[in-house]
């Protein structure tokens, strides 16, 4: 008696699974270190040589940040057609350039320059890259694959803080910035250009059934990517204010610091939480939490000005919700509109993202500048992250999937 047994679907890739994780882990902190931190402790010792004033300094690395954003689309298109493979390795020399670029700069040109190729390389090398790229090469694994990356991921700013002040005492920014150009020829391009697999190039319009509804016509599209820039916009406004806020709200410089010393742990532990129960939870109810706490977060330290048990709640909630909210944005988007053609799915909803970034901490320094008090900044904050937690929900509703209206 014979019976015919149906094909087994091919067995994860467990060892190339433990393989890249790492190694893309190393490339991520690399990128994000040296890419986005660094500007942070970079920006004295190049304004004392050179004469720039903050807003040449930080102009420069805002214009980079938007041009990020306008290419993210299209880079997320070229990973969906020939993989993430020659993108990465693109940006790991794009990466390279600007360094030496900057350590090249004697004047406003040349450094802006430099920071408009760090911005192109940020959309072929950061999270939404290496997310797209691992969607296609661990479908079934995704999201366990993007929690382990931005666990790794996490520690950027942990290591490249130090690491760029140690540089800079030792030599000289100049030096820093070359040794950063070193870094990325010797490591990351390595990384991208070696051991992530070849792809070969695929159509890059995918099959569309008939009558289907674009994405980005549909109701939960816009609810989701309005959540997504006011939360990015409140995230990037503390990241540049941490200080400022903490103190308008009665806490010592010293609690201060130890309040925002306490948030970058706790964005690993809530991606740990996440990697250990995760998967009793879809994407999207993980992303409802986050939002939730986010919003949490920030009227615990309206609530209670001054109180150093909620300057520690705080850092709890809103360091675990930053944390989550990383892995949330590369996964809810192919939970609610499927998984084909993640690159270009990921990749639009960056553009508006990057955008957001870039903008918020100046457009939060111009309302101080006209008035506005940084407790009243709080409260527009708090508004901005009910406001991500509504949309956000909105976008899980199964009315959402309709075409929108005009």
């Amino acid at each position: 008696m014979s019976s015919t047994i149906a094909p087994r679907p091919p067995a994860p890739a467990a060892p190339l699974l433990a393989l890249l994780i790492p190694a893309l882990g190393i490339s991520q902190v690399l990128n994000w270190g040296t890419l986005y931190y660094s500007l942070a402790v970079l920006a004295a010792p190049i304004q004392t040589a050179l004469g720039f004033g903050p807003l040449i300094t930080f102009g420069s690395f805002t214009l980079g940040m938007l041009l990020s954003g306008l290419v993210a689309p299209t880079f997320g298109r070229w990973i969906d057609h020939r993989g993430g493979r020659l993108i990465m390795a693109f940006g790991s020399l794009l990466a390279a350039l600007s360094f030496v670029l900057l350590a090249l700069a004697s004047g406003p040109i040349t450094f802006l320059l430099a920071w408009l190729v760090a911005g192109i390389a940020m959309a072929a090398s950061l999270y939404e890259a290496a997310f797209a790229t691992l969607h296609q090469l661990f479908p079934v694994h995704y999201r366990r694959a993007v929690t382990m990356l931005t666990l790794i991921g996490g520690f950027a700013s942990t290591l490249f803080w130090p690491l760029t002040l140690f540089l800079v005492e030792q030599s000289d920014w100049r030096s820093t910035a070359l040794i950063f150009a070193g870094l990325h020829l010797l490591v990351g391009l390595p990384i991208h250009a070696l051991l992530l697999p070849k792809r070969e190039p695929v159509s890059s319009s995918p099959v569309v059934k008939a009558n289907a509804v674009p994405v980005t016509s549909q109701r939960a599209y816009r609810w989701l990517l309005a959540s997504f820039v006011a939360g990015t916009f409140v995230f990037a406004v503390f990241s540049s204010f941490m200080m400022v806020l903490l103190q308008s709200r009665g806490f010592t410089a010293t609690d201060a610091v130890a309040i925002a010393a306490l948030i970058g742990p706790m964005q690993v532990l809530g991606r740990t939480v996440e990697w250990s129960f995760g998967r009793q939870l879809s994407a999207m109810n993980i992303g409802k939490l986050a939002a939730a706490g986010l919003v949490l977060a920030l009227a615990l330290l309206l609530l209670a000005p001054g109180a150093l048990a909620f300057g520690i709640g705080f850092a709890l909630l809103y360091g675990s919700a930053a944390g989550v909210m990383t892995i949330v944005r590369g996964t809810v988007p192919l939970e609610l509109f499927g998984q084909a053609q993640a690159g270009t799915l990921l990749g639009q909803m960056a553009r508006p993202n990057f955008i957001a970034k870039a903008l918020a901490p100046g457009v939060f320094a111009l309302l101080l500048q006209w008035q506005m008090s940084p407790g009243n900044g709080l409260v527009m904050l708090l508004c901005l992250a009910a406001i991500s937690l509504f949309c956000f929900l909105q976008a899980s509703k199964p009315f959402a999937t309709s075409p929108a209206s005009s």
